[in-house]
């Protein structure tokens, strides 16, 4: 079995609840590592909070795993 590096399935949840319930991003985007598989490269980008696909992703056939990071739009202006 691959030694994995990416977080689990409960770390990739609270890490997009914390973006969803900061208060700050208006959206949540998936970053991808420059040498991840085709699957993950797919689903790289911006996504509303009703639509983010849930990490890892599945078909992932990077050896490592899928190592995908959530990371908040801030697009919002200050005061």
């Amino acid at each position: 079995m691959p030694q994995t590096f990416g977080l689990t399935a409960k770390e990739y949840k609270a890490a997009l609840d914390k973006i969803r319930n900061g208060g700050v991003a208006t959206k949540v985007r998936i970053l991808a590592n420059p040498d991840c598989c085709p699957v993950c490269r797919a689903m790289e980008g911006a996504y509303d909070f009703d639509n983010v696909p849930e990490l890892p992703l599945e078909g992932c056939s990077h050896p490592h795993g899928c190592r995908c990071m959530y990371a908040p739009v801030l697009d919002r202006r200050g005061p």
